[in-house]
C-alpha cells in the first residue's frame, strides 16, 4: 500500500512539474506549416541569441550585483524556453543543447564572439554594463522585426511577437536604470523614433504565462522590509523578503510617496497576489495575517 501511494503521489508530482502554461499549448494547438530554410536558421539563431542575453546578464549580475539583470535573465531564459517549444514543435536539432547550455558557450562563431565582446565591455563601469543591457535588447528587437518579415506561420510569429513585446520591456528597464545613473543611450540597430517611442510608452504586456496575477497567490513570513530605488530617479520602493515554503521572494508593495510608513515587521504572516516584475513579485495585494493590514494596488496591472 505504502508502494502505492509513493508512486501516486510521484505521479501527481510529475504530471503538474510538466503541466504546460495557457501560452505554450496555444502556440502547440496552432497548426504545423511547411518552414522554409530562412525560418529554419531565424529559428536556431533566435534560440542562441536570447541565450546570449541570458548568459551575459547572468555574467554582469555576478560582476555588479544589480538585480536588473538578474531578474531580466530569467525572462531571457523563458524567452528561450518558447524558441525551443518551437524547435521540438518541428523537429529541429537545438543548437544549446549541443554546447550543453553552458553559460558562455555558443555554436555560432558569430555570438561567440559577441557574447566575449559584450561581456568585456559590461566588465569595465556599472554604466557600461547597463549599456551592454541596452545594446543586447537593441539588437533582439530589431533582428525580431526581420524575423517576422521573413515568416508567414502563425505559430512563430506569435511567439517572436510576444518576445519582442519583452524585449521592449527589457530596453525601458536598462534605459531607465541608466539615466538614473547619470547615463543614456544611443540606438545601434534600430531608429531613434522608434526607441523614443518605446523609451516614452508604458510597459506592455508580454507573453503571460498564466491568467490574472500570473496565478502568483502565495503564503509567506515576512523576513524583512526595507526601500530600494525604482526606475524612475527619486522614487524609492518599500519592500519585503518573503519566505515561502520553495523560495525567499523579493516583494515591491508600494512607492513610499503612496505610503510614508508601512506596518509590517519582520515574522508577520502574509498573503501575496501580484505579478513578476523587476525584483521578484509586484505586489496588486498584501494582507498582513499578524497586523491585518491590508494594501491593494491601484495599478492597471492588477485589474
Amino acid at each position: 500500500m505504502k508502494k502505492l501511494l509513493s508512486a501516486l503521489v510521484l505521479g501527481v508530482l510529475l504530471s503538474s512539474a510538466y503541466a504546460k502554461t495557457p501560452i505554450e499549448n496555444y502556440v502547440l494547438s496552432l497548426p504545423k506549416e511547411s518552414l522554409s530554410k530562412v525560418e529554419i536558421n531565424d529559428l536556431l539563431h533566435m534560440r542562441e541569441e536570447e541565450k546570449l542575453a541570458r548568459d551575459v546578464y547572468l555574467t554582469l549580475y555576478k560582476k555588479w550585483k544589480l538585480p536588473v539583470f538578474k531578474n531580466i535573465s530569467k525572462s531571457e531564459n523563458w524567452h528561450m524556453h518558447m524558441i525551443k517549444l518551437l524547435l521540438d514543435k518541428y523537429g529541429l536539432n537545438d543548437p544549446v543543447e549541443k554546447t550543453g547550455d553552458r553559460v558562455g558557450v555558443f555554436e555560432s562563431k558569430k555570438l561567440q564572439k559577441l557574447y566575449n565582446e559584450l561581456v568585456e565591455k559590461g566588465s569595465m563601469s556599472l554604466k557600461d554594463a547597463l549599456m551592454v543591457g541596452a545594446t543586447i535588447e537593441d539588437l533582439d528587437i530589431k533582428d525580431l522585426e526581420e524575423a517576422i518579415k521573413r515568416s508567414n506561420n502563425k505559430d512563430i510569429n506569435l511567439v517572436y511577437q510576444n518576445l519582442e513585446k519583452g524585449s521592449r520591456n527589457h530596453m525601458r528597464a536598462f534605459v531607465g536604470v541608466l539615466r538614473r545613473y547619470g547615463g543614456d543611450y544611443t540606438p545601434q540597430f534600430i531608429s531613434m523614433s522608434e526607441f523614443n517611442q518605446i523609451i516614452s510608452s508604458k510597459h506592455e504586456m508580454g507573453m503571460m504565462k498564466s491568467s490574472k496575477y500570473y496565478n502568483n497567490e502565495f503564503y509567506g513570513v515576512v523576513e524583512r522590509v526595507y526601500t530600494l530605488p525604482g526606475l524612475r530617479k527619486g522614487i524609492y520602493w518599500w519592500m519585503a523578503d518573503v519566505k515561502t515554503d520553495n523560495a525567499t521572494l523579493k516583494v515591491a508593495i508600494a512607492p513610499t510617496w503612496t505610503l510614508q510608513n508601512i506596518n509590517i515587521r519582520p515574522g508577520d504572516r502574509v498573503e501575496v497576489k501580484g505579478y513578476k516584475g523587476m525584483y521578484s513579485f509586484i505586489t496588486c495585494e498584501i494582507e498582513d495575517k499578524t497586523t491585518s493590514l491590508e494594501y491593494k494596488s491601484k495599478s492597471r496591472r492588477c485589474k
